[in-house]
């Protein structure tokens, strides 16, 4: 094992690859059912320095960076959907063995249903945490992100003039504190990690199209969605095309279960981790049980 990261055991698997790369995890916990975190578009393992702490009290857990984050070598390839998905295959087959419940943040969400689908042999169940789907529609993504291509090539911009980090440390990273928070700011500052987390965006709507219109991809395991309580009224429910992707999602498996956060926050596994972990407790006794009987 290399250095200790602040979410635990640091090592990397080799790519083959010319030149090799390597993808950098951490493995902190143990127990019979192993959790593999995936971050949302553009982001680091640290997004789950809150949740993975609490799920390793009764899990072996395992976060990774990306191609490009964290600590993970870059590559010159485009990030689209079907490279980030070999990241997490890789990852999957190489570090887990045994049943796995796999969680996903974001443009995470995706990820992790086309993993499971991919390896049915592995994967025992998906807890999505304020994903985003593809039967929201590709379209209406786009109006909805329409100002992410500027914010993250201003986030190159901060990076180049060493600005990044401080600006990453007052948002997106303003609940974590110590060798976490140092940690992700590290990391997350850095030019090359800026360029990545645009790539990803720059291939992020060509990739839900192509989800759309081969989907949904939504494997029948035992599934929970946790939705962001943006809508205030009924209304405001009815007009929310993420909430209605995720009751979409819910009812096309067989054990399905949708959550809401007391938040608007989009990064529920950093403003509530605890509803994070107990979901994901939630899905592995469920699995337990159902092994033991």
């Amino acid at each position: 094992m290399s250095e200790r990261s602040a979410l635990g055991l640091s090592d990397y698997v080799v790519h083959d690859e010319r030149p090799a790369r390597r993808t950098h995890y951490c493995v902190d916990g143990s127990g019979p059912v192993t959790v593999l975190f995936e971050a949302g578009l553009g982001k680091s393992r640290s997004t789950w320095a809150r949740t993975q702490p609490l799920v390793a009290r009764f899990a072996r857990t395992v976060v990774y960076d990306r191609a490009g984050l964290g600590r993970s070598d870059s590559t010159a390839a485009p990030r689209t959907f079907e490279a980030l998905l070999r990241d997490h295959l890789t990852v999957l087959d190489t570090v887990v063995t045994g049943p796995c419940i796999l969680v996903g943040h974001s443009y995470g969400g995706p990820i992790v249903r086309r993993a499971a689908a991919e390896r049915p042999d592995k994967v025992v169940g998906i807890v999505l945490v304020d994903e985003v789907n593809e039967s929201a529609g590709a379209d209406l993504l786009r109006r909805a992100m329409a100002g992410a291509g500027a914010l993250y090539g201003a986030q190159v911009w901060l990076a180049r003039v060493g600005l990044l980090g401080r600006a990453l440390r007052r948002t997106y990273f303003r609940a974590l504190d110590g060798a976490a928070q140092s940690e992700v700011v590290a990391e997350s500052g850095r030019v090359g990690a800026a360029k990545a987390a645009r790539s990803e965006w720059q291939n992020m709507i060509a990739g839900i199209h192509d989800l759309e219109a081969t989907g949904p991809h939504v494997p029948d395991l035992p599934l929970t969605e946790i939705t962001s309580n943006r809508s205030r009224t009924p209304k405001q429910v009815e007009k929310d095309f993420i909430y209605r992707s995720h009751r979409a999602t819910v009812d096309a498996v067989t054990d399905g279960r949708h959550v809401s956060s007391r938040s608007r926050d989009h990064y529920i596994q950093l403003a509530e981790p605890e509803l994070v972990a107990a979901e994901i407790e939630r899905m592995s006794k469920k699995f337990l049980l159902r092994f033991s009987a």
